[in-house]
């Protein structure tokens, strides 16, 4: 019982260590995107809370057996504007 335990505390320990930095890599990439863009902090928290919205929309689809989750969330298009 006790391999069984230890088993599954460096299973866990595992998990947790490649969440963190699965975590940190993507903290990191959407600070340098926003960086560039030079967004107001509105702006950020409002795109960031669609994006939220959409992932957990298309999640919820895949679940309910509606659509599949492809490894390629939606992407909005916005045509730029003339200057």
């Amino acid at each position: 019982m006790a391999k069984k335990e230890a088993l599954f505390a460096s299973l866990e320990k595992a998990y947790e260590t490649a969440r963190e930095k699965e975590s940190e890599e993507l903290h990191n990439a959407l600070i340098e995107v926003i960086h560039e863009q030079k967004a107001s902090v509105y702006n950020t928290l409002f795109v960031l809370d669609i994006i939220r919205f959409e992932l957990m929309t298309a999640k919820y689809k895949e679940i309910m057996g509606v659509v599949k989750l492809t490894d390629k969330p939606p992407i909005k298009k916005t045509e730029e504007k003339e200057k």
